[in-house]
């Protein structure tokens, strides 16, 4: 895994937009977008910065083959065959299912329903899908 997932996955655990980050770094967004794209190496100060708000080790970040443990809706959207507007709409999907069932809103029965309603969903579509 490397520099720019990783710290693309940090900055989404933490909450932060990269505009906001940058900011708290004390630099440009055009600076980090350089750093993420590999096209430019932060400097010591900035590197010390960026690790102190992620919680991780600049070995860490640098070391392609040391990666995160991603949970499911993580390596749903890192293992993207590519970004679109229906990715963006299946991440808000998740987003409000998450608060949904977090909240008390629905019993435990709704909640099992709802899910029996999305499996139900998803293989309806992936048979249609067999089928054509």
């Amino acid at each position: 895994m490397n520099f720019h997932d990783k710290i693309e996955i940090l900055l989404r655990r933490k909450g932060y937009k990269k505009t906001e980050f940058a900011d708290k770094l004390g630099i440009t967004y055009r600076a980090l977008a350089n750093y993420l794209a590999g096209a430019r190496r932060p400097k010591s100060s900035i590197l010390q910065k960026i690790t102190e708000e992620l919680g991780v080790t600049e070995d860490f970040l640098f070391d392609d083959r040391k990666s995160l443990v991603m949970n499911s809706e993580e390596r749903f959207l890192y293992g993207a065959s590519k970004e679109s507007v229906e990715i963006d709409k299946a991440m808000d999907l998740l987003e409000q299912a998450r608060a949904l069932l977090a909240g008390n809103g629905l019993t435990a029965e709704d909640k099992r329903a709802m899910y029996s309603c999305f499996t139900e969903i998803y293989f309806d579509a992936a048979n249609k899908g067999n089928k054509e």
